[in-house]
């Protein structure tokens, strides 16, 4: 779930890097005490994304989600998968109705065998930061597929997801150029299912 709350302070997320060889990259995971950097990210430098995705040339979305799906892959240990979700562009209301159960602010959100549901105010085919939301939508999806942390409690398992998440989020826009930065914090000790979007924050640079 993505949601654009500024009320509390940012946790800076330490991104991890990978020093590897030359078209070597590690999808291997350093372990259950690191939320946030199980994924072991490459060095900026050795990342080769689609040279539309830094800029603002209208990408259609049939060639944007191979390219986020690929920065995904080169960010994360998630391989590019073979199937791509389906994306319901909808409203506001409703993207925060299906992410929180309450007017929130979420801009979009995941549902396993749906899809991403995108709030139709985005425009990731021509916008940045849109197209990071997406992104972010995306590792839930990959996540989803790897089931990450499957063995967890629900609200545990969704707190694990969405920091990384935002982790993988937040070096895809350093590496586009974006000045929009994004942070989270969760109070992971009053996890619960029915007030999580209560205590997801989320603060845009």
């Amino acid at each position: 779930m993505m949601t654009r709350l500024a009320s509390v302070l940012v946790v800076v997320l330490a991104l991890g890097t990978v020093a590897a060889a030359a078209g070597q990259r590690s999808h291997s995971h350093p372990g259950n005490d690191a939320p946030g950097m199980y994924s072991e990210y490459t060095d900026s430098g050795l990342v080769k994304f689609d040279k539309y995705l830094g800029d603002a040339r209208e990408m259609p979305m049939d060639e944007l989600l191979p390219a986020l799906l690929d920065a995904i892959d080169q960010l994360s240990k998630y391989p590019r998968p073979k199937d791509m979700p389906q994306i319901h562009r909808v409203s506001s209301e409703t993207v925060q109705e299906m992410a929180c159960g309450a007017k929130c602010g979420a801009l979009a959100t995941y549902r396993p065998g749906e899809g991403i549901y995108l709030d139709r105010r985005l425009k990731p085919e021509t916008s940045l930061f849109d197209r990071s939301v997406l992104l972010h939508e995306l590792v839930h999806y990959v996540q989803d597929l790897s089931n990450e942390r499957g063995d967890m409690q629900p609200c545990e398992r969704w707190y694990y997801r969405e920091i990384e998440a935002y982790a993988i989020q937040k070096q895809f826009l350093m590496i586009v150029g974006s000045p929009v930065r994004v942070g989270y914090s969760a109070a992971k000790s009053a996890c619960d299912d029915s007030v999580r979007h209560q205590m997801a924050k989320s603060l845009y640079e």
